[in-house]
């Protein structure tokens, strides 16, 4: 007859609630990547009109200037969706504010299909800029919080990772369909819908990270930025203000100028030559992700320099070659500034107010993405293509060297922000978001 002691109950015990961990732990990280593919998923049909808008200008008759003003309120709809609803997964839960993300990326998508005129692709436009806005921050929240605190490095680079990849193959597909496959203009947006329809199913199996939930208040949050490290955060926030506004450039008028001043009308190519800097960004996180952010961001906007140089030589020349080294070098670039720039605002963020926090230097981001490129599009007018890039790329030029300074004097002061790493209260899985225990960064 055999005797069952304590040691042995509290053994059993613990193996059960090891194996519970292990079970609860698998299934978080099935959610993360699940996230990651809606995330993805989302961002990548923000792109699919890209190389379609030289088509719609042969079929509607308008200039550059409509291109601009159709990607403008598109920013506009990214940046109403941050300012008003910034604080609405805090409150209401991730999950809600993804899955009105995906519905309204849905309904753009119906809308694109529907168009008769560019008047309806505005609205289109506006939808999607929607949907972007609500699922950027959330979404990069969200993926923070589905991960323990050792592993938060992994969240900053997947966000920024699977952003850009979805950006950039959103503009390859679109450029592949309108090449090769008939109905360039509806077969894409028909297929992209079974996509969303995948990505809602994978959201279901996505736990809510936010408890407890309240009724979200839809009115303007302003700029949640952090009290401590706030000047850090100000210069990332700058920083990705100039990174977005070469992305900016790329998404709107790439295909143009390829067509127009190079001579290049291949929609493949045209698709293929905006899917190249974000992809070499998405690439350039990747072999990068384990060196600390500020160093990062610092090499970064040195090749961002770099790579404006060659583009705005590119388009002086008409040269393709030229313009698609500039694209590489400026893709390594944006790459590493958005990486890095996103790593130091979520780390910076307080925990009660990450998603407003990460809204807020999405803010930026957006108003990179939409306010130089409409100066392009407005002085075009005026003084020509190349003139107005070589004007946009001279105020980049000074925002970077702005940035660049800032960032460095932060990494020679860190004290400002030593408290918020070293209290062992904060060292949460919620306010832990880009380093882990290894990032010198981190630890200070």
């Amino acid at each position: 007859m055999s005797t069952t002691t304590v040691s042995d109950w509290d053994a059993t015990f613990d193996q059960a609630l090891a194996a519970e961990l292990r079970r609860r732990a698998t299934r978080r990280r099935a959610a993360f990547w699940l996230l990651a593919f809606v995330f993805a998923a989302t961002m990548l049909g923000t792109t699919l009109p890209t190389p379609l808008y030289v088509i719609y200008q042969a079929r509607w008759h308008f200039g550059a200037g409509i291109v601009t003003m159709i990607f403008a309120v598109y920013a506009a709809g990214v940046l109403a969706a941050l300012l008003l609803a910034g604080r609405s997964s805090d409150q209401a839960g991730r999950k809600p504010v993804l899955a009105v993300a995906l519905g309204a990326s849905a309904l753009s998508t119906v809308v694109f299909i529907l168009a008769p005129d560019v008047g309806v692709l505005l609205v289109a436009r506006i939808v999607s800029g929607l949907s972007a806005g609500l699922m950027t921050g959330t979404a990069t929240a969200a993926l923070t919080e589905l991960v323990p605190a050792s592993a938060g490095r992994r969240a900053s680079l997947v966000a920024t990772a699977v952003n850009m990849g979805g950006l950039g193959l959103g503009a390859l597909v679109a450029g592949l369909f309108a090449q090769y496959a008939p109905h360039p203009t509806t077969l894409v947006f028909a297929v992209y819908l079974a996509v969303l329809a995948i990505a809602a199913v994978c959201l279901r199996f996505v736990p809510e990270t936010v408890s407890p939930r309240q009724r979200p208040v839809l009115r303007l949050a302003g700029f949640s930025l952090p009290e401590q490290g706030r000047g850090e955060f100000i210069a990332a926030g700058t920083a990705a203000f100039a990174a977005f506004s070469l992305l900016g450039l790329f998404s709107a008028l790439a295909p143009t100028f390829l067509g127009t001043i190079m001579h290049e009308q291949n929609h493949a190519v045209q698709g293929g030559a905006v899917f190249l800097i974000f992809g070499v960004g998405t690439l350039t996180q990747l072999l990068v992700s384990r060196f600390s952010s500020r160093r990062v961001v610092l090499a970064g906007l040195g090749l961002f320099l770099a790579g404006l140089g060659l583009i705005v030589a590119a388009l002086a020349q008409a040269g393709v070659a030229l313009f698609l080294t500039g694209t590489v070098v400026a893709g390594v670039a944006v790459g590493a500034v958005f990486m890095g720039s996103l790593a130091t605002a979520n780390r910076l963020a307080p925990p009660g107010r990450r998603g407003q926090a990460v809204s807020a230097f999405f803010v930026a981001c957006y108003c990179g993405l939409v306010i130089p490129v409409v100066g392009v599009g407005v002085a075009s007018q005026f003084i020509g293509d190349f003139r107005s890039v070589l004007a946009l790329s001279i105020l980049l030029a000074v925002l970077c060297v702005f940035a660049l300074a800032s960032i460095a004097r932060a990494s020679v002061a860190p004290a400002s922000v030593a408290p918020a790493s070293i209290t062992p209260a904060s060292i949460t899985p919620a306010s832990i978001t880009q380093a882990d225990a290894s990032d010198p960064e981190a630890s200070r």
